[in-house]
């Protein structure tokens, strides 16, 4: 059996990305129904392991890029980059979000606990759009001259954006400790990152 693993968004926020640990999980008396739906819906929830490493690299290219820019033309090179890495993982978590609707759950609690995590994946999704339209701010300059202002904007954006990710962040992992509760999992040792 498989445990619900975090999206991981809270733990590298200041890269706007991660990924949770994909971990087994020991059953304590479940029924092989409640077993087999936990394991449904770890098993999408999942899906977010290998889409959030791929991000994670991409954000990584991208702060390398961006501590090595000269000139306006590679600002806006290393800001693309980044618009695209979020286009990707916002794309990634609308499909997650379809494939979790799509899960058929005749346990109640579970398919709260699945309707409650559509919710916070929905908004983790909505906040990367927010600071991917921040840094297209600074893609879309056309000038040294506007760049300190457009900046400026991006950075309050962002924040905004950062804000929602970390509330989000502290919801989802709560909501992960549930469901691994509910279906009897065992709980990782906090590593306090």
């Amino acid at each position: 059996m498989t445990q619900v693993a975090k999206t991981g968004m809270g733990k590298r926020r200041r890269s706007m990305g991660g990924v949770g640990l994909l971990l087994p999980l020991l059953l304590l008396g479940c029924g092989s129904s409640k077993v087999a739906q936990c394991n449904q819906l770890a098993e999408v929830v999942n899906q977010t392991q290998g889409f959030m490493q791929e991000f994670e690299a991409e954000i990584q290219t991208f702060s390398e890029s961006a501590a090595q820019v000269k000139n306006l033309d590679d600002i806006k090179l290393a800001a693309s980059q980044y618009t695209t890495a979020v286009d990707k993982v916002v794309t990634n978590l609308d499909g997650l979000v379809g494939d979790l609707q799509a899960t058929t759950l005749r346990d109640e609690d579970l398919s709260r606990f699945r309707d409650d995590y559509v919710v916070v994946v929905q908004g983790f999704s909505s906040a990367l759009t927010d600071a991917r339209q921040a840094m297209d701010l600074v893609v879309q300059v056309e000038s040294e001259a506007e760049l300190p202002a457009k900046i400026e904007e991006s950075q309050q954006q962002t924040m905004t954006a950062v804000s929602s990710i970390e509330t989000l962040s502290q919801n989802e992992s709560q909501l992960i400790n549930e469901v691994n509760g509910y279906c009897g999992a065992a709980q990782p040792a906090d590593t306090g990152s």
